[in-house]
């Protein structure tokens, strides 16, 4: 009874609630919209920041990234460069993936903006600059506190990054598989930087001799509509037992091979989180999504995960309300079932292959890459 009272005194605007306003959390709504348009309607978005702003991030729009976009009726009019050559290197060893665009370089601050700004002119209801702070949990429902309100919904999608806070409130189990990342973006000099004027990406994993679990990768884009390129390193972590390298003292030595001297005070650092199959990834009323549940643990790829995360939990939303049940218990074996899901599957078995096995990580680069092969 005090339940029903609770609920009956919180203004009741909504059933649905997306956390965070990235790929994942638009795609998210983008697919109830598409689906279930009166699902969608009584759906709210709370983005802690305001449009635009930036994520760090390769920029890399790729895998089957521009189908679920056509999918949706979306088109990207951001600044973009198309990438048609994918280069990695072990050493002296040198392998070239050529594939004609298969990559769209973007800028997040503005791709972000873009997709966002889609969801909005078909409808959806946008809080930027609004907070979340914890969860309340009810037989039926949750009491979502932010930093504006208090909100009764059903469904619950956290879509608020690899440091998610609603994660962090379900208290999951889970171990946290947290691959630590360096960035920074400057001109793009050719006397140093090949990339840009070859449109192509440059992933080298000779750092792995030093035992480096992932890589350095250069990626050209355009910044101020001038030529820029991405420099960035990930140690994937997926043998947590195995000694850490000194990634400052790795990165300081590439960025001065490209002659290159930005403090370390100015670089970017934020973490990727790869999925593991003994993964929670739901509770009742809870789904996560993007980079909150995870990627892939051979590269830590990206944009294309996040998108189609949406297209999972839009069709687990769906179906709970159809059978108003927000158990949510299958929503793992939906997303393992699914195209994005299988590609990580597969990525798991290379990531073993390259971390564990020591393979010759050139070896499993075609794999990696190839989306067909799932």
């Amino acid at each position: 009874m005090a339940e029903k009272s609770e609920k009956q005194n919180l203004k009741n605007d909504y059933d649905i609630m997306i956390v965070g306003g990235g790929p994942a959390g638009i795609s998210t709504w983008l697919h109830l919209h598409k689906y279930a348009p009166d699902l969608a309607s009584r759906c709210v978005l709370i983005e802690k920041a305001k449009y635009p702003r930036d994520k760090l991030c390769g920029g890399g729009v790729g895998g089957w990234s521009e189908f679920v976009l056509k999918h949706l009726g979306v088109t990207i009019h951001s600044p973009s460069l198309f990438i048609s050559d994918l280069e990695f290197r072990f050493g002296k060893e040198i392998y070239t993936l050529h594939h004609p665009n298969c990559f769209r370089m973007v800028r997040r601050i503005e791709f972000d903006n873009e997709l966002a700004k889609n969801a909005i002119n078909r409808g959806l209801d946008l809080h930027e600059s609004e907070l979340f702070l914890d969860i309340r949990r009810r037989k039926n429902f949750l009491v979502v506190k932010t930093d504006k309100r208090e909100y009764p919904v059903k469904a619950l999608i956290a879509a608020d990054g690899a440091l998610s806070t609603v994660r962090r409130k379900m208290k999951l189990p889970n171990k946290s598989h947290l691959a630590p990342t360096l960035e920074i973006f400057a001109h793009a000099d050719s006397r140093y930087d090949s990339e840009f004027d070859a449109k192509k990406i440059m992933l080298d994993f000779t750092m792995m001799k030093e035992g480096l679990q992932g890589y350095i990768w250069h990626t050209p884009c355009i910044k101020n509509h001038k030529p820029f390129i991405g420099h960035g390193m990930v140690d994937l972590r997926f043998c947590p037992d195995k000694p850490k390298v000194n990634m400052k003292g790795i990165f300081i030595r590439e960025l001065l091979s490209r002659n290159i001297s930005i403090e370390p005070k100015l670089w970017a650092s934020h973490p990727i989180r790869w999925f593991s199959n003994e993964d929670i990834i739901s509770q009742p009323n809870i789904l996560l999504v993007g980079d909150a549940a995870g990627v892939e643990p051979a590269t830590g790829g990206g944009i294309h995960f996040a998108l189609s995360y949406g297209e999972v939990a839009a069709n687990a939303i769906i179906n709970a309300f159809q059978i108003n049940n927000f158990s949510f218990e299958d929503y793992k074996q939906r997303f393992q079932s699914h195209l994005a899901g299988k590609y990580i599957a597969k990525c798991t078995r290379l990531a073993n292959q390259i971390y564990v096995q020591g393979l010759n990580p050139l070896e499993v680069a075609r794999e990696v890459f190839t989306i067909n092969t799932v």
